[in-house]
C-alpha cells in the first residue's frame, strides 16, 4: 500500500509539473499556501474569475490524467 501511494505521489507530481504556468501556479498557492482566490488574484495579477477558471482547467486536467490509469 505504501508503494502504491508513493507511485500515485509521484505520478500526481508529475501531472502537477506538466500543468501549463498558471494553472500550476494557482492550483500550488491554493493547495500548498493556503491562499484564498482574492490572495492568489493579487499575487498574480489575476481577477478572481481568472483565478477560478484556472483552478477549474486545473483540477480537470488531473482527474482526467488519474481517471486514465
Amino acid at each position: 500500500a505504501d508503494t502504491e501511494q508513493a507511485l500515485t505521489a509521484a505520478r500526481l507530481h508529475r501531472l502537477v509539473a506538466a500543468l501549463p504556468l498558471a494553472q500550476r501556479e494557482a492550483l500550488l498557492l491554493k493547495e500548498s499556501a493556503g491562499l484564498s482566490l482574492a490572495e492568489i488574484a493579487a499575487v498574480t495579477g489575476a481577477t478572481e474569475e481568472g483565478v477560478k477558471s484556472r483552478l477549474r482547467y486545473a483540477m480537470q486536467k488531473l482527474r482526467d490524467a488519474l481517471g486514465r490509469s
